[in-house]
């Protein structure tokens, strides 16, 4: 039987997948570092295992595991790349490399963390492939946070592109579970807080699509609108974001009518209608500074037409009469 074959899962089930420990950043001494344990078939209950001979593989890899509860990462590091190296056909190898990849983690040195954890996503199974991708799920976060990557050990760069690409990564592995949620999420955040917002826009669609019945649709599709919103330049420019905006601000009043009113998706929509409003009388008064009296006078009305409550709206009438053009008793009406 194969190293594969063999990966020993640890401990009893932990809760891997619980807000708190997906959504908050992880340290190196948290429940990971715990002693391995076993269940006892006479009482049916966990129990910590008795520890190996010091000087046997087990026992060196037990010695690596308790540097890093001791927070001992630097040496951590070098006895787990040891074991490692010398124990290829251990049946805990794969939880050698995990650990590996978890003394890397506390020195920063992300990247190589990652290499690890990605060994042991490739390899294994069962829970210590959950652990390894939440861990990947950590290295990205550390990443679009600003974390370097560091290269020959001197030079350090800027890893954005390699955090979004670890969370695609996740999220291939992991579709339709709450770490790929949390995967897409992160994502979408990134671009929004760099103001990415068609970059945002498609991944909060996404998220909230791939995830109807998620912990964050709600905000996905707020955050969606929002998005599309923002990339609106102005009223020089095309009001396709602005539409979106608009249906997508409407889609979450429909399906989420409270959550909606306590985040002023109503303000919000009068706010695009004016913008709108705004854009067409932009047009109309091009046309008008351009000699178009004909197509000036088709977009004034097209303002009162569409938006007749709005600001826009009464500086139309005023530039028609202004002009000349007689207006209807339902055009006049302001």
């Amino acid at each position: 039987m194969s190293v594969r074959d063999h990966v020993t899962k640890w401990a009893h089930p932990l809760v891997l997948l619980c807000a708190a420990a997906v959504l908050s950043p992880a340290t190196a001494q948290d429940e990971q570092y715990r002693e391995r344990q076993v269940l006892d078939p006479n009482s049916d209950e966990w129990i910590d295992e008795a520890p190996p001979e010091p000087a046997t593989p087990g026992g060196e890899l037990e010695a690596g595991r308790s540097a890093l509860a001791r927070g001992e990462s630097k040496s951590a590091r070098r006895r787990l790349k040891k074991w490692v190296k010398r124990n290829p056909e251990h049946e805990r190898y794969f939880e050698g490399v995990f650990l590996l990849g978890e003394a890397y983690f506390e020195r920063k040195n992300f990247y190589r963390a990652f290499e690890q954890y990605e060994l042991v996503v490739e390899n294994a199974a069962g829970e210590l492939f959950q652990k390894a991708l939440l861990r990947e799920i950590e290295v990205a976060r550390a990443f679009l946070s600003g974390q370097k990557r560091i290269v020959w050990r001197i030079f350090r760069f800027p890893a954005y592109e390699e955090g979004i690409d670890i969370l695609d990564r996740v999220w291939e592995r992991a579709p339709g579970t709450r770490l790929g949620e949390v995967a897409r999420r992160l994502k979408a955040d990134y671009f929004y807080a760099r103001g990415d917002f068609f970059e945002a826009q498609d991944e909060y669609v996404g998220l909230a699509r791939e995830y109807p019945n998620g912990r964050y649709v709600r905000l996905a599709m707020l955050r969606a609108a929002e998005s599309a919103g923002s990339a609106f330049p102005g009223i020089l420019f095309d009001d396709r974001p602005l539409v979106d905006a608009e249906v997508r601000y409407q889609q979450l009043q429909s399906a989420y009518p409270e959550y909606a009113r306590a985040e002023a998706v109503g303000v919000r929509l009068e706010g695009i209608r004016q913008q709108r409003a705004d854009k067409d009388l932009e047009i109309a008064k091009w046309y008008e500074r351009t000699r178009q009296s004909g197509a000036a006078e088709f977009y004034y009305r097209l303002v009162l037409r569409d938006w007749p409550d709005s600001l826009a709206a009464n500086e139309a009438r005023g530039r028609m009469r202004a002009l000349g053009i007689e207006l209807n008793n339902e055009e006049g009406r302001g």
